[in-house]
C-alpha cells in the first residue's frame, strides 16, 4: 500500500479517518466542515505571511541602519578610525608636496 510522506499516514488509514468523518457528521455536514477548515488553514497562512512580512521589513531596517552607521564611520576622520587616517595623512601630503 503506497504511503502519503506527509505524517506517514497511509491511503487505508486515510480512508478509515474519512470514513469515521462521515459516520460522526453525516454528509450534510462535511461541507460546511470544509468550509471552515479551508477559512482557518487561510487565516493561518495569512498570518504567517503577515509576520514573515514583518520579520523581513525589520531585518531590512536593521541592514539600513547597519549600512548609515558604516557610511557614517567611513567618512568622518575621527581619530582612532580604522578607515582614515586623518591629520597625520593631510601632514604628510603637504611634507612630501614641499
Amino acid at each position: 500500500m503506497p504511503v502519503l510522506l506527509f505524517l506517514d499516514i497511509s491511503f487505508g488509514e486515510i480512508f478509515i479517518v474519512i470514513t469515521v468523518i462521515f459516520i460522526i457528521f453525516g454528509p450534510q455536514k462535511i461541507p460546511e466542515l470544509a468550509r471552515k477548515f479551508g477559512k482557518g488553514l487561510r487565516e493561518i497562512k495569512k498570518a504567517s505571511s503577515e509576520v514573515q512580512r514583518e520579520i523581513n521589513r525589520e531585518v531590512s531596517n536593521f541592514k539600513t541602519d547597519v549600512d548609515m552607521e558604516r557610511m557614517v564611520n567611513e567618512s568622518d576622520p575621527k581619530p582612532g578610525n580604522k578607515n582614515s587616517e586623518g591629520p597625520e595623512k593631510d601632514k604628510k601630503e603637504i611634507e612630501e608636496a614641499g
